[in-house]
């Protein structure tokens, strides 16, 4: 593969400012892979932490939760073949207005649905992000949102230190930030697929519509050209 168009376009018209944010964000989401590499063996050990995969299982077992920014994620496999071992499930506590859910540690999640469900992200056997995905409601459960207020929710998604994770929830959050416009376009995508239905809610609930919208990536050579226009800008 090689580097997403539409990112190459973006970084190429960027103005300074804008550049220098992704430019960042993707240098600290490397440094926290390389951190997550060294302290655990691979970004994918640092959930996994030596355990056996065990399909549809949770990694770690009861997810990451940053209660401050109602923000969750997991990993796990349940797919045979291809590029992908697994992948994760990014969430963000909502109530059924669109508003933020506040958690505290300790007390039930969630009493009657799972927390809303913003897009997936494949993985390799390396722990090399390959692919992004949403899924149907009937997937994970959790509120129904359109694609605006689902990015509105992505925009607030934010993983801070939390306990045994520290690496891989700063290179998760760089990863959400830097890739905000193909998680956009993924988004817009789901709601036009389902927008082909007659009915949402029976849509949301069909067995038959699982993945919705997908997108493969090529995080090595996204970030390769982000470089080279660093370099091409004198950065």
């Amino acid at each position: 593969m090689s580097a997403n168009p539409s990112l190459r376009r973006r970084w190429r018209h960027a103005s300074d400012e804008t550049f220098a944010i992704d430019l960042q964000l993707a240098r600290d989401g490397v440094a926290a892979f390389a951190d997550a590499t060294t302290a655990s063996g691979s970004l994918l050990q640092s959930w996994i932490e030596g355990r056996e995969v065990v399909e549809f299982d949770h990694y770690p077992p009861d997810d990451v939760v940053d209660f401050r920014n109602g923000s969750q994620f997991y990993y796990h496999a349940h797919r045979d073949g291809g590029r992908e071992h697994g992948h994760l499930h990014l969430f963000w506590h909502a109530t059924a207005s669109g508003r933020r859910r506040y958690l505290r540690p300790g007390r039930p999640r969630w009493v009657r649905t799972a927390p809303t469900h913003l897009f997936a992200i494949s993985l390799d056997a390396r722990g090399l992000p390959v692919g992004l995905f949403t899924v149907n409601r009937w997937v994970t459960d959790g509120h129904w949102f359109d694609a605006p207020t689902t990015m509105s929710f992505v925009d607030r998604f934010a993983v801070d230190v939390v306990g045994g994770h520290a690496p891989s929830c700063r290179w998760l959050t760089a990863f959400v930030r830097l890739y905000r416009p193909l998680i956009e376009a993924i988004l817009i995508r789901r709601d036009r697929r389902l927008a082909r239905r007659p009915r949402l809610q029976d849509a949301l609930a069909d067995h038959r519509l699982e993945v919705l919208s997908q997108q493969a990536i090529d995080w090595s050579a996204d970030l390769d050209a982000l470089e080279a226009e660093a370099a091409r800008r004198g950065l």
